[in-house]
């Protein structure tokens, strides 16, 4: 082991610290950066240099979906944070290995590892990683379909965010509450998150974020009937995918250019674009994703009648067993509807009976998840009322207190005063009763005086006289 020169630490820790700075905005260059950090730590063991480097090699792999290598190097990462006693780094570990089960479509996994890094978060107050833990959570559920949930845990992350001016969660939840918006059927709404967001990811130098937000402002668009703009937004979020390597970006962009075309009944176009989006979907393993993209070309296939019989089939079977596989259940009512749909338009019935039936089933689940949800919500609003009217007593309560021993503070000064002033006089009393006592005594003193000196006076009187009688006969 080569001794730890102070030159090379420092130059390892300024190397891995612009590399976390800038992995959300350039993963490219964090990339580089990165793996020259973690050349020169394994050179001389430095285990500082080797987690951090890892740490983020493992992010921009997951930026790239290559998650098999991404794991790796969290793998790496995790015990020598551990080692270290490092929480914030295996807080970090959490949240990536949180985004890769949710990309591979194990939610409940997400969850879990994305609740483990809030805990470690929590500890240590580190509040730009709960606001990211926050949002991730947002997306989990909502990936699941409980976007109640989801607009929760992103209205947490946006609080937090601009509590700290945190760019990277601030523009993020904005981009997927407008998601969340578009999905509720609320257009506007979205459209409005979605430009706010793309104003700060824009200015932030965010090339990765900037595409999304350009491809959700495309499909806004679409939705409105705007297909022109919503074709100019997609091509030039495709190019930034296309340029930054982003293959879920291209995956997304491609998928709805495909509806753009379907819509404008270009259905070569459309053809095209689903399939290359289904093939970078399978590629980066986007479970999710390929079901969407599979039903898109089950109903493609309808428009196409020629292909129809035998291209559909296998599309619904094929999507099918992906989100019978990710119980999702508001997805797998729609494929069974699908398949309901395709199987009475081949005259078969029973099949047909079959998938509406579960397709029934599901959608009574589904609205009765949404039912319970909004019932859970409206119970902890009431409670939420219920303790501000509560709060609101108590503070009145507290304002006729305050009051109260403010009264009786002035009457205890008044009193004191008062006692004060008693006091005072009873000091003067008893001086001026002391002086009367005095003088009274003296009073006494003198009648007593007088009283001897009158018997004195009266003797000598009588000798006075007998004295001038005795000189008369003298």
């Amino acid at each position: 082991m080569l001794p730890l020169e102070p030159s090379q630490i420092q130059l390892i820790e300024q190397l891995n610290q612009t590399a976390w700075d800038m992995r959300v905005s350039d993963s490219t260059q964090a990339f580089d950066l990165c793996s020259k950090a973690l050349s020169l730590s394994n050179k001389i063991e430095y285990l500082k240099g080797q987690g951090e480097a890892l740490r983020t090699l493992g992010f921009c792999h997951i930026r790239l979906a290559k998650f098999p290598e991404a794991l790796l190097y969290l793998e790496q990462a995790f015990p020598i944070f551990q080692r270290l006693n490092d929480l914030k780094g295996q807080s970090d570990i959490y949240e990536y290995k949180g985004i890769i089960k949710r990309s591979l479509g194990d939610y409940a996994a997400s969850l879990d590892y994305l609740f483990k890094g809030v805990e470690l978060r929590q500890q240590i107050a580190y509040e730009e990683g709960l606001s990211l833990s926050y949002y991730h959570i947002g997306i989990t559920y909502k990936y699941l379909g409980y976007l109640e949930n989801a607009l929760e845990y992103l209205l947490k992350s946006l609080e937090l965010g601009r509590k700290l001016k945190y760019w990277v969660s601030i523009s993020y939840s904005l981009n997927n509450i407008g998601v969340i918006y578009a999905d509720m059927g609320d257009n506007q709404n979205a459209l409005k998150y979605y430009e706010q967001s793309l104003e700060l990811r824009h200015q932030s130098g965010d090339k990765w974020g900037e595409a999304g937000c350009l491809d959700n402002i495309g499909l806004i668009h679409h939705k409105l009937g705007n297909n022109a703009q919503a074709e100019d937004f997609c091509l030039k979020s495709l190019a930034f995918t296309e340029s930054n390597g982003d293959k879920k970006g291209q995956g997304n962009s491609l998928y709805h250019l495909s509806k753009i075309y379907a819509q404008l009944t270009d259905f070569k176009k459309a053809l095209n674009y689903a399939q290359q989006s289904l093939k970078i979907r399978t590629t980066i393993k986007d479970k999710k994703g390929q079901a969407e993209v599979l039903i898109f070309l089950s109903d493609l296939y309808q428009q196409i009648d020629a292909e129809k019989p035998k291209k559909i089939e296998p599309l619904l079977k094929k999507a099918l067993e992906i989100v019978e596989a990710l119980q999702t259940k508001d997805l797998l009512s729609q494929i069974h509807f699908q398949c309901y749909k395709f199987y009475k338009n081949n005259h078969k019935n029973k099949e047909a009976l079959t998938h509406l039936e579960i397709h029934n089933t599901l959608e009574k689940e589904v609205f009765n998840q949404a039912f319970n949800q909004k019932l859970v919500n409206l119970q902890i609003t009431h409670q939420v009322e219920q303790t501000r009217k509560e709060g609101e007593i108590y503070r009145l309560k507290n304002l006729e207190l305050k009051q109260l021993n403010e009264e009786i503070q002035k009457q205890r000064d008044v009193l004191e005063s008062q006692t004060k002033h008693l006091k005072a006089a009873l000091e003067n009393l008893k001086t001026t009763q002391n002086q009367l006592i005095q003088k009274e005594k003296l009073a006494s003193l003198g009648e007593l005086t007088a009283g001897i000196a009158h018997e004195i006076q009266n003797p000598l009187n009588f000798v006075n006289n007998f004295s001038e009688l005795s000189v008369e006969l003298a």
